[in-house]
């Protein structure tokens, strides 16, 4: 880990402010806040360690994964540009349920996990901005445990990548009531993606082709980016409105669903 010359005032202000502060408790804020860089594979916080503080990621990819028993680990979930992580176990004191390692070369902005606790107890904006993100992450989670449990390998895959796209579109911080944007790179791995699926690296590969022979994707070494992402953000709230029954598709219906999401393919 690297503490960096802190940005601009102004910049970390944006940032403060967007949390609900006003300008005078932004202002204080900002002098505790440190900017910090992670190479590619820096553990930030070890699983049972406690956090010290509340990170937001400026540039990067940073995963929330359990070790295993082969010195691997499976990520839980993956926080991109924008994303702040960490309030859970600051929250409640307790040690942290996951490692929290880099993905790729990641810098942060670190607010001390004292100055955390202060806001959300004295600030209602700002505690209001952390109840809605946890509520966010609540549901997220409930519904990749959903999958895991009653979905089938290819919907495990199909509406992974569709949450996955969701987690890093919304900067994990807000419910999917609006679209993608432009597009979406994912620069990690398949075998890494596999894990977040739930799924075996030759079953996800296997799905990920047919949805790049579909052009739903675009593959390349050590990365893919999502193809039409509106067509997947439709897709996405669609599966949430269906009930329990449809957990076990085929291939073909998935990607025939995709496209009935694209308006631009009809």
């Amino acid at each position: 880990m690297n503490e960096l010359p802190s940005r601009s005032d102004g910049y970390i202000l944006k940032r403060l402010r967007h949390l609900g502060l006003s300008e005078p408790v932004a202002r204080l804020v900002a002098r505790d806040i440190k900017v910090l860089s992670f190479e590619a594979g820096q553990t930030i916080w070890a699983k049972g360690s406690m956090i010290q503080s509340w990170m937001l990621i400026l540039h990067g990819l940073v995963s929330a994964a359990i070790p295993t028993a082969n010195s691997d680990s499976t990520p839980i979930s993956v926080y991109g540009d924008g994303a702040w992580f960490g309030e859970q176990t600051i929250i409640n004191r307790k040690p942290s349920y996951a490692a929290y390692v880099c993905l790729v070369p990641t810098e942060v902005l670190s607010m001390p996990a004292e100055r955390f606790d202060q806001l959300f107890l004295e600030d209602a904006e700002f505690a209001r901005f952390v109840a809605k993100l946890v509520a966010w992450r609540v549901q997220k989670t409930s519904e990749t445990l959903m999958l895991m449990k009653l979905g089938n390998p290819c919907l495990r895959v199909v509406m992974g990548l569709a949450q996955f796209a969701e987690a890093l579109s919304y900067r994990s911080e807000r419910p999917p009531t609006i679209g993608f944007g432009d597009g979406l790179e994912i620069p990690i791995p398949q075998s890494t993606l596999a894990s977040l699926c739930g799924v075996s690296r030759t079953l996800f590969s296997e799905f990920a082709q047919a949805l790049a022979n579909d052009q739903w994707l675009k593959l390349s070494y050590g990365k893919l980016e999502v193809l039409s992402p509106l067509a997947w953000h439709s897709f996405a709230q669609r599966q949430r409105a269906l009930d329990t029954g449809h957990l076990s598709p085929t291939m073909a219906q998935l990607l025939a669903e995709l496209k009935a999401c694209d308006f631009s393919r009809r």
